[in-house]
């Protein structure tokens, strides 16, 4: 069967969160959604080694939240005391995991994970968001998927159990809930792990440059034809001999793009094989 490509939507967003995540010091620091009763605190991720996620959320204004839905979970360093069994990890229930079931989605196949975003300073030691700075949906990480756990019918390995889609598995017992662990390295650049964040690149970067509103993307090419393998609404589709000129109507399915498109598929791998990556 053929890779895919999944564009994912994952992260703060207007309606989660309710800010942008960071892009400081080249880092795109994804702020994963908040949940309560998880037991995975902000104040237990950390963004340094001194410094926690909780630290920098507050500096910028975000203050009412404790505790996250930490998925993907894609950076080693995030948590202390990992397992060394640990790989990357994704969840998805309900609708989206239908889109991912529907559409053959496993072993092999390529996630990009995308979120909104925004430079970030630091000034006096506080961090705050750069004036003027736009907007952005941003590429932040990707995954090879190895498995596909059903949680309601797998084993899954113990060092997986912290998971919160494992952990609210009695929430969800009439939805689709599946986990996605990645490969142990990158099939197409061996010793590159099958999962990470990226440091920033332009080309990662989704949004138009000087779009007023993030949802104004410009494609490469490759997507060309592409159109009907996007699970939103689109409001806007051009096609231009520089790129794709695309806009979507609505939130829509987290699930935003899947398509086995060969020269899609050959973009994605250059972008997670060139890219800066932290794993």
């Amino acid at each position: 069967m053929s890779r895919k490509v999944i564009l994912s939507r994952k992260a703060f967003d207007g309606s989660a969160g309710g800010k942008p995540s960071p892009i400081y010091n080249n880092r795109l620091l994804p702020f994963h959604i908040p949940r309560a009763d998880t037991g995975i605190f902000y104040k237990d991720l950390m963004v340094t080694s001194t410094e926690s996620y909780l630290k920098m959320m507050k500096d910028l204004g975000i203050r009412q939240y404790s505790e996250t839905h930490l998925d993907p979970d894609l950076e080693s360093t995030m948590m202390k005391n990992r397992p060394k069994e640990w790989r990357g990890l994704f969840g998805q229930s309900g609708i989206s995991q239908g889109t991912l079931h529907n559409r053959d989605v496993g072993p092999g196949d390529l996630f990009l994970f995308f979120g909104w975003f925004k430079e970030v300073e630091k000034v006096n030691g506080k961090y705050r968001y750069v004036p003027d700075a736009p907007d952005l949906h941003v590429i932040f990480g990707y995954m090879e998927v190895e498995e596909v756990w059903d949680v309601h019918k797998d084993k899954v390995p113990s060092w997986a159990e912290y998971h919160p889609h494992i952990q609210e598995k009695d929430d969800n017992k009439s939805k689709r809930n599946c986990i996605y662990a990645a490969a142990a390295d990158f099939s197409k650049n061996p010793g590159q792990r099958g999962w990470g964040t990226f440091g920033y690149d332009k080309r990662l970067v989704l949004t138009e440059e000087g779009a007023r509103n993030r949802t104004q993307w410009k494609l490469p090419s490759c997507f060309k034809g592409e159109q009907q393998q996007f699970t939103h609404n689109i409001k806007v589709w051009n096609e231009g001999a520089d790129g794709i000129e695309m806009q979507t109507s609505g939130r829509g399915d987290q699930e935003m793009y899947v398509s086995s498109n060969r020269k899609v598929v050959e973009w994605a791998e250059r972008l997670i094989a060139e890219g800066q990556v932290s794993s």
